[in-house]
């Protein structure tokens, strides 16, 4: 497999990966992302809803059209529940009591932030899982007093 075919592949005339001076061919180029760090696992949160929320009808109607006999409630059930599991899993290594991590949820605090929380909370809601809400809140109280 040759690296050079599969990004040539795309034929980009202009340079707009280059502005950053990464080498995207060596991978000591680019940039470190510590991905145990507070602003990693609050930004995770935010896109994985966020995601969900653009792609979702699309991954419905996939499915549905590979396979009619499965009911796109159950698809959106799936979807849903894996969904706000793996976005639990990035936000609930916040600490809420930490100097650092309010420091840094104050700076990340927006509106779809916020919207992703109230999502949240929603979901779990619904499934009964209310430590869960109990813990998204107490996040949610926190930026919405901050802001």
């Amino acid at each position: 497999m040759d690296i050079n075919k599969i990004f040539g592949a795309f034929n980009s005339s202009s340079n707009e990966w280059d502005y950053r001076g990464y080498n995207y061919y060596s991978p000591r180029t680019l940039p470190v992302i510590d991905e145990n760090h507070p602003r990693y696992f609050i930004k995770m949160f935010h896109k994985i809803i966020a995601n969900n929320l653009a792609y979702s009808k699309q991954l419905i109607d996939f499915f549905s059209s590979s396979d009619p006999s499965i009911s796109t409630q159950e698809i959106e059930y799936a979807g849903e529940k894996m969904l706000y599991a793996k976005a639990y899993g990035f936000i609930k290594n916040i600490d809420i009591n930490d100097s650092y991590h309010q420091k840094i949820l104050k700076e990340e605090n927006n509106k779809q932030l916020i919207k992703a929380y109230k999502m949240s909370i929603k979901f779990y809601e619904n499934e009964e899982e209310y430590e869960k809400c109990a813990f998204l809140k107490k996040q949610l109280d926190f930026v919405n007093f901050s802001s």
